[in-house]
């Protein structure tokens, strides 16, 4: 009895301390696909996407323990290149691009430690 309270004791301890590795996807009311992330250890890793209800691409964006690294994408709802847009730890870093719907660039700024220039 005593080891039984003891194992009853220490299981909260244990599954309290467990590493948190899985892959979340979230859905629309209406049941479609909205977002597909991964976690290691809790915290965001690899490629996140999200998609519009029709089910297209809408973004996508690289995490590397919970910060956004490397270029984020964005999608018009036809598939067309939206935006693009490097992060490093986390903060807009480098040329922002954006795009009309019909493909033709409209816009280019630059970012330095998250702030626009």
């Amino acid at each position: 009895m005593k080891k039984l309270i003891l194992l009853l004791l220490f299981i909260p301890l244990v599954s309290f301390g467990q590493v948190k590795n899985r892959e979340l996807k979230t859905y629309y009311k209406t049941g479609e696909l909205q977002t597909i992330v991964n976690y290691v250890d809790g915290l965001r890793q690899r490629e996140f996407k999200t998609y519009y209800q029709s089910g297209e691409l809408e973004s996508t964006v690289n995490y590397l323990d919970g910060l956004r690294q490397g270029e984020r994408k964005y999608y018009f709802e036809s598939g067309v290149l939206r935006y693009t847009v490097s992060y490093v730890d986390d903060l807009r870093q480098g040329e922002l691009k954006e795009y009309y719907d019909s493909g033709v660039l409209r816009y280019t700024g630059n970012y330095v430690d998250g702030v626009k220039q």
